[in-house]
């Protein structure tokens, strides 16, 4: 297990990820941004495999309350060698110190390397994702930012001030079916650090809604984002949505988001907003 992350190995995982990926034309899911934070402020562990002087082999564990995430990969050409099967059984020496209730394995389903592996493992299928991207050609025919919704001066965006953990918890909580106490540990700490934002969404001047903001090189991901249950269907989540876009697209990012396959409201929404399916990653609950 590695202990403080170095520039010099981050870099090679990049590189491992951009060969895998132009290998079997697929996007993976490596949460970078916890691949980069510090120990202890919710960074997550990674094991790796070198064989030849090259980075072989990788698998990142990634901490969410009482779940943990497992993703990772092998070099084309050093497949079959049992690299991954390696990386996975010292992984699970890990997972059983760490007394994670759920294990998810999530792999792009369009590969067929992973799904090889998983299929020697005891799993369950669990959800689905969509990765999408925000088109403004797409956004131009669907006729999205002439939709009529809540004026600006109804629905604002702001950041989260420090004081606003028990808010954003609160939210989270609600919206994403955790317990208070699982959404607490999704925040290390609400200091803007790095490349993340939390946003407020606020309707007439009340917290409504939030957000978390993720940006870098030019490309930003939309994370967490919910709109209180008694307030919706009233266009606060469209116009908060299209804010958030008109705000990127001036700064020259990308705009991005997840959505689960089981959400077909969210995903209608976004669809309708101009954002088009480019991945969809596979999750499946580890039961041995």
């Amino acid at each position: 297990m590695t202990g403080l992350t170095t520039h010099e190995t981050l870099r090679e995982i990049e590189e491992l990820q951009r060969r895998c990926e132009e290998f079997e034309g697929i996007s993976m899911k490596l949460n970078w941004d916890s691949l980069r934070r510090e120990p202890g402020g919710g960074a997550a562990e990674w094991l790796v495999t070198y064989e030849d002087e090259l980075l072989a082999g990788f698998i990142g564990l990634y901490s969410f309350g009482s779940e943990i995430e497992v993703c990772g990969m092998v070099r084309p050409g050093y497949r079959r060698r049992g690299i991954f099967t390696s990386l996975w059984k010292r992984a699970q020496s890990y997972i059983a110190r760490g007394g994670a209730q759920t294990v998810l394995l999530n792999a792009p389903a369009a590969s067929k390397s992973a799904a090889g592996f998983l299929k020697t493992l005891p799993l369950d299928f669990d959800h689905a994702e969509y990765q999408m991207k925000w088109d403004e050609k797409q956004a131009a025919e669907r006729s999205a930012f002439e939709n009529k919704i809540l004026p600006d001066d109804h629905v604002i965006l702001r950041p989260a001030r420090a004081d606003e953990m028990a808010l954003l918890v609160a939210l989270d909580s609600r919206g994403f079916d955790m317990t208070p106490e699982e959404a607490a540990d999704m925040y290390d700490e609400l200091a803007m650090e790095g490349n993340t934002e939390h946003i407020i969404v606020e309707l007439d001047g009340q917290p409504a809604g939030k957000l978390r903001l993720w940006t870098e090189r030019h490309e930003t991901w939309i994370y967490a984002f919910t709109v209180d249950e008694k307030l919706r269907g009233r266009g606060i989540g469209r116009s908060a949505l299209l804010q958030t876009i008109q705000r990127e697209k001036r700064s020259g990012n990308g705009v991005n988001l997840e959505v689960s396959l089981d959400n077909p409201n969210a995903l209608k929404l976004y669809e309708s907003c101009g954002f088009v399916i480019t991945n969809k990653q596979d999750y499946f609950r580890y039961i041995g």
